[in-house]
């Protein structure tokens, strides 16, 4: 007795120690698939929207036709119209005080010092009109010269003109510049306004005298009036540069044409600043604004998704479905963008596996997730417009809602999977065919993109039934198809069930039938909660004969057992239930049925046979209440099986006092308080099970003799005192706790 209990303990101390270290591993795992999964989203969202690179430079014939992946500037011709426009704005004036008088100041300077060389000239020897001078004479007549420049030809020119030649010429000239600077001489025009003083001088000068005296004395004089007022001719300028607008080159525009024309700079600088050339530069506001967007939408779809469905944040199975099917969408849209047709894209393909396999509103939080990084990854595709990404995503996301909700709570068969992507189908024309006359499209480029939309629904349908057999056998997920196969008679376990432990086969085929009106009663998964019905007790295979329902024809050999090892062969079950659906590869969530349908529930039959010691450690089942409805229902059909088995002919009144005594019970032991079950769904349990017993009672026959010492009254009179006594708990009874 005394070993037996030490064993128990530290079974028990191993248990718990178990239970830890897969807590602490579910955990590590959790943090793993999440981080992991996290940085392949985003790797691979960044890498497939990493446009495509090109070795190109000035000069040379381009081979591509590459198009603008986004709304940008060509800045070098921008500048060029604007600098031309600049240039083309006509100077701003202000008179310039003062001016007229200095140049005609000037003027006399200039004209005393050419008199004072012909005074020079005509006091030489042997003077007259047609002299000839040295060399050192016309260098000296050139120093009386400061105000102005003569050659030598110029200089003789001058010193041979007649005294009425030059008389003439000075008032003539001195007349002229008077009244050409009492005008306007705008600056940057002194050449017309010289012009058109010898035009008027030269009608009574000489020709000599006005090509070679007059000019040089005018270009050393004369001077603006009219000066450029740089501050107002600069606004004017600037003005006229902000009004040409900027040159643009609109996303699906095409930058180079394949064969025509060479690369020009402007062209390269283009495709320099899309990140499109094989060069170093990088596109970082793509980049970084895409990435923004992505995480923001992840981050958004996690709260969602934690606070609509917390649990699957604990299931690393569901989590790693989540990112595969986040990179499956990738991976497809890449596809689409690689054929250049990106209307064939099944994004939904996503929403319709998820929704099927995790639940609806997941399933379409991450359909909206899906659905942008796929619009994006589009978005970068050849020839490709904001029309384009905006059209792609209503698609996707309206469409991949609608199917998911079609396929909200299917996990019995496939032909709904069929009817969710006809739906897609019309959505996807629907819309497509909408903004095509939105926007004004062509009826041909319209009426084909709506179709290569229906074709991209069509394809994710598809897509959808073949990879649900590929996530059901990589996950062993419990979906409508395995749970089927789980169901049929023909399994090894139930088939070892039936020939090793009849008894125990067709209690559990009552169990099953109980759970699955239950469950289909409160909404839950009642296939599942079936075929748990089935598989909870197969642990019982490992010893089938210490179980009451198998000892047919045989003694009980608890009988001759000391208690505590009655309690530890029958709590054991359980464990060698979980050995052997680990070992049969049971989905997870059968597994739990089996681990949990006991909970820590206590063996009262051997317990108080072994005068209900003060540690009772040794008499209960080391597993953990409940978590799921399925295994709660489970769990109380099990009960009620078991002790609806002392009833003789009860009435539906009776049943029904009967069953709610026993859900009682486990409600007070705290049994339901992890299940996601309400008083409601207690109530319908317990009204649904009492019609599937009424049903295996209706054919006996009441003896009214013994009702008053009917199992019923004994039942409820032992639920009702604080403690069980032996004489009045039946071995059945204590075998199934």
């Amino acid at each position: 007795m005394n070993k037996l209990s030490r064993v128990k303990k530290k079974n028990g101390i191993k248990t718990k120690l178990d239970n830890t270290a897969p807590a602490v591993s579910r955990k590590l795992k959790r943090n793993v698939i999440m981080g992991l999964g996290t940085f392949l989203v985003l790797l691979s969202f960044i890498v497939s929207i990493s446009p495509k690179r090109y070795d190109l430079s000035v000069g040379m014939v381009p081979g591509y036709t590459i198009f603008a992946t986004r709304d940008l500037e060509d800045e070098i011709s921008t500048q060029s119209n604007r600098e031309l426009a600049a240039a083309a704005v006509t100077p701003m004036y202000k008179f310039a005080d003062g001016i007229t008088e200095q140049v005609l100041i000037a003027a006399d300077n200039v004209f005393t010092q050419l008199s004072g060389v012909r005074q020079y000239a005509e006091n030489l020897p042997d003077y007259n009109s047609s002299r000839q001078y040295t060399q050192d004479e016309l260098s000296y007549a050139a120093s009386m010269l400061t105000l102005i420049n003569l050659r030598d030809y110029q200089l003789v020119t001058l010193m041979n003109a007649t005294p009425a030649q030059y008389d003439e010429l000075i008032t003539a000239l001195r007349s002229s510049i008077k009244n050409t600077m009492q005008g306007h001489v705008s600056q940057g025009q002194e050449n017309i306004a010289i012009n058109s003083i010898m035009q008027i001088v030269g009608y009574k000068t000489n020709v000599g005298l006005l090509q070679n005296v007059v000019l040089p004395t005018l270009n050393a004089v004369i001077a603006p009036n009219m000066v450029i007022d740089q501050e107002q001719t600069q606004a004017a300028r600037e003005a006229a540069m902000k009004a040409v607008d900027p040159v643009i080159y609109k996303q699906g525009q095409s930058i180079v044409v394949r064969g025509e024309g060479r690369v020009k700079a402007n062209q390269i600088a283009m495709l320099r600043e899309l990140g499109l050339l094989d060069d170093k530069n990088i596109d970082f506001k793509l980049y970084g604004g895409s990435l923004l967007v992505a995480i923001s939408a992840f981050a958004v779809m996690m709260v969602l998704m934690y606070l609509v469905h917390p649990q699957l944040f604990d299931d690393h199975r569901l989590l790693s479905i989540i990112f595969i099917m986040l990179l499956f969408v990738i991976l497809l849209s890449n596809l689409a963008k690689s054929i250049q047709m990106i209307y064939i894209t099944p994004v939904i393909v996503a929403a319709m596996l998820l929704s099927i396999t995790i639940g609806t509103m997941p399933a379409v939080i991450i359909n909206a997730f899906s659905s942008l990084i796929s619009s994006l990854i589009l978005l970068s595709a050849t020839n490709t417009t904001n029309s384009d990404f905006v059209t792609i995503f209503v698609c996707s996301l309206v469409s991949g809602t609608a199917a998911a909700i079609v396929l909200r709570g299917t996990k019995r068969q496939r032909s709904p999977i069929l009817l969710a992507g006809s739906v897609a189908v019309l959505i996807n024309l629907f819309i497509v065919l909408g903004f095509g006359l939105i926007n004004n499209s062509s009826s041909t480029t319209y009426l084909e993109r709506s179709l290569y939309a229906g074709g991209a629904a069509a394809i994710a349908t598809i897509l959808c039934i073949a990879v649900q057999s590929v996530l059901e056998s990589l996950f062993n997920l419990p979906t409508y198809n395995r749970l089927m196969e789980l169901s049929n008679p023909n399994h090894p376990l139930l088939r070892r069930l039936l020939l090793e432990a009849p008894g125990t086969y067709h209690h559990c085929i009552l169990i099953a039938n109980m759970a699955e009106a239950s469950a289909e009663a409160i909404g839950a998964n009642a296939l599942l909660a079936r075929v748990g019905g089935y598989y909870h007790d197969i642990g019982k295979l490992k010893r089938p004969h210490y179980f009451k329902e198998n000892q047919i024809g045989t003694g009980n050999l608890h009988d001759q057992t000391d208690p505590a090892v009655s309690a530890a062969i029958i709590t054991s079950h359980v464990r060698d239930g979980m050995t052997l659906g680990k070992q049969y590869r049971l989905p997870k969530e059968l597994l739990q049925i089996v681990e949990q349908h006991h909970g820590n529930s206590l063996v009262a039959y051997f317990y108080s046979k072994a005068g209900e010691p003060d540690d009772d450690s040794s008499f209960r089942y080391d597993g953990i209440p409940p978590q799921s409805a399925e295994a709660a229902i489970v769990m109380l059909c099990d009960t009620i099986e078991a002790a609806v088995r002392t009833l003789s002919s009860p009435t539906p009144e009776e049943i029904k006092a009967f069953i709610w005594k026993l859900i009682k019970s486990k409600l007070d032991s705290d049994l339901l308080s992890n299940a996601p079950l309400s008083f409601k769904d207690l109530y319908t349990i317990r009204d649904t099970c009492a019609q599937v017993i009424h049903g295996i009672f209706h054919e006996r026959i009441d003896y009214p003799d013994k009702e008053k010492h009917s199992p019923l009254s004994r039942v409820l009179s032992s639920l009702s005192a604080p403690k069980p006594s032996p004489a009045l708990v039946k071995p059945t009874e204590g075998e199934k706790h």
